[in-house]
């Protein structure tokens, strides 16, 4: 990295040019994002209707303008951190910036978010990789799912193959009920996933990278239980009477505890299991995935890789390194640095 400065310009890309609730959810996220002392921020706000404004704070009301012009203020930006939700957020966006506009970005390129949001590719990199995946296969209709489902005993999960906060997704104990659920998941995507329930714990675990090194951070556990078996939408949004996003979820059907108590087998397992993910999907920086833990042999099999960090306090990642000895912000200026050098 060539010359030093005391400060570099870290641009917050924030918002959605999808629709209202990405918007809101990418704002909820941002709005508390930490702040390294070697790191000046500024917003870069994203709307629904495709303009863009740029401030020194996410609260600050600036001027809508097109994408030219928005361009055109981007000069003096040193690093990109994204904030964004929708799929051409997590994709177009960062492409937009990293290799068209060359600026280096935080976190894994918008090409390998294209993987980890289809369930499926995902899947079968993991496949490849000999990782423990529950059984599952994929539908288009209510009448190939039918047919298909005597490969597998109920209960199943069924969810979009794209969706996220569990939208869309449903558990069904029998085969009567099928047919809702996959209705239900065609509201979110054209191509459905029918996956084996895997009765144990749920464990969301992440690492980081950082100068080629994998640090394993503490696990978050879900208690789910008899009642409340899996995470709904519920469990993590909450939203308000006319239905607009306010809130992470205030529910406590399903707590949370973090870190999670894991033995050596299991910690050892998931480990490995991440840094080959990791790996095979072209990840940077970091990376997260939800597991399932079978009750009866403490197998852990991989539900989804989620490859979201907000750097604020309520995002995931950073609950996870506060019940470290690390510092946040230590942290999330390394990461950001890290990205500066993938300048050249």
């Amino acid at each position: 990295m060539e010359g030093i400065k005391n400060r570099y310009t870290a641009l917050q890309i924030v918002g959605s040019p999808t629709s209202q609730f990405f918007f809101d959810l990418s704002i909820l996220y941002a709005k508390d994002v930490v702040a390294p002392q070697e790191f000046k921020l500024l917003f870069a706000v994203i709307y629904p209707d495709g303009n863009w404004s740029i401030s020194p704070s996410i609260d600050e009301k600036s001027e809508k303008i097109g994408l030219s012009e928005f361009i055109s203020k981007l000069s003096d930006v040193d690093v990109v951190v994204p904030h964004l939700f929708c799929d051409k957020g997590l994709t177009t966006i960062r492409i937009l910036f990293e290799d068209t506009l060359g600026i280096p970005l935080v976190g894994s390129s918008g090409y390998t978010l294209k993987i980890a949001q289809d369930k499926q590719m995902t899947k079968r990199i993991g496949q490849e990789e000999n990782v423990g995946l529950p059984k599952s296969f994929v539908v288009r209709s209510v009448e190939e799912a039918i047919v298909k489902v005597d490969m597998m005993n109920f209960p199943v999960i069924v969810k979009p193959n794209t969706s996220d906060n569990s939208e869309g997704l449903t558990l069904v104990r029998e085969s009567r009920d099928l047919e809702k659920a996959i209705y239900e998941a065609l509201q979110f995507c054209t191509k459905i996933i029918v996956e084996e329930f895997i009765d144990g714990r749920e464990i969301r675990a992440a690492i980081l990278e950082i100068d080629n090194e994998f640090e394993l951070l503490p696990a978050i556990e879900y208690h789910v239980n008899h009642s409340n078996p899996i995470r709904k939408k519920s469990d993590k949004l909450l939203f308000d009477v006319e239905g607009k996003l306010v809130a992470q979820s205030d529910k406590i059907e399903i707590p949370a505890t973090c870190p999670a108590i894991l033995n050596t087998t299991l910690e050892t397992q998931l480990k490995k299991t991440m840094i080959t993910m990791h790996r095979a999907m072209g990840c940077r920086d970091f990376s997260m995935y939800d597991f399932r833990i079978c009750k009866d042999t403490e197998q852990s099999f991989l539900l989804e890789a989620g490859l979201f960090w907000s750097f604020s306090e309520t995002s995931m990642i950073s609950k996870m390194i506060k019940t470290t000895t690390f510092d946040l912000n230590s942290i999330t200026s390394k990461i950001w640095q890290q990205a500066l050098k993938r300048k050249s």
